[in-house]
């Protein structure tokens, strides 16, 4: 008797165990999610200084480096249908970037300049639709959307008189990028076990191209009337267009447990 009621509540055991998992894999990625992500972009978009009729230039390209930063989103799903929105924001660890040269021409005074400005986005934020398929662990989608930048987009350029010690006239030049763009790509998700998944995701941004400008001189308060060497002379600031690609892998905590 005993035994046989110990088989019974074992076949119970199994059976609730079964349903349960049943439950649990009609949706397994619906509900929100709150994560972190990290991984590297990369761009070839540059910025460059030019001084018609003279060899004067200056060329940056901000290369690879590190991205990373927080997202959080909710999905809807129906069936092996996954549909949802995510919010992203971001570190594009970049840092100013710099270039110089030494000119000793006679269309422009002679001296030390020196461009800088941050080619790459400081901070970005990323919002974006996708759309994926079902799987039970695993769910591959697409997704395409919205980005903008935040924080400083300019560039400058500055003089360095021969002999000197600090800058005596600077000119702006410009946005380096747009104030926004588009991203799209795709990546896959995998459960993990309890409330956790990882992804990894690749991402094509395109910001656009910034305002190319003819660059004014200031004047350093220390160094008044520096503006006057460079009277009729035209300096330019040019920039690409901006795109770059990204990849990123991340992990989620889901607020509804995997649960149906």
């Amino acid at each position: 008797m005993a035994e046989r009621a110990s088989r019974l509540l074992f076949a119970l055991s199994l059976a609730s165990m079964a349903g349960a998992a049943s439950a649990q894999s009609d949706t397994p990625w619906n509900g929100g999610y709150l994560g972190m992500n990290l991984g590297e972009a990369s761009t070839n978009a540059c910025n460059s200084w030019t001084a018609g009729g003279t060899a004067f230039d200056i060329r940056n390209c901000p290369g690879s480096t590190f991205v990373g930063g927080v997202q959080i989103g909710d999905n809807f799903q129906y069936k092996r249908l996954v549909w949802g929105l995510e919010a992203d924001l971001d570190i594009w660890r970049g840092g100013n970037r710099s270039g110089t040269v030494r000119y000793a021409g006679a269309a422009l005074p002679p001296g030390t300049y020196s461009a800088s400005g941050r080619l790459v986005p400081g901070d970005f934020a990323i919002i974006a639709p996708r759309i994926g398929y079902a799987g039970v662990l695993w769910m591959p989608y697409v997704t395409a959307g919205f980005i903008t930048p935040l924080g400083s987009r300019n560039t400058t350029l500055n003089y360095l008189p021969v002999g000197a010690a600090i800058p005596t006239a600077s000119f702006s030049g410009g946005k380096n990028y747009a104030t926004g763009g588009w991203v799209a790509g795709g990546g896959a998700e995998w459960g993990l076990n309890g409330p956790w998944s990882i992804k990894a995701e690749y991402l094509h941004v395109n910001l656009g191209a910034g305002s190319n400008s003819t660059a004014g001189c200031s004047n350093i308060p220390s160094a008044p009337g520096t503006c006057a060497g460079f009277s009729g002379t035209t300096l330019d600031s040019n920039h690409n267009g901006f795109s770059a690609n990204m990849f990123r892998i991340g992990i989620n905590y889901w607020f509804s447990y995997w649960g149906p």
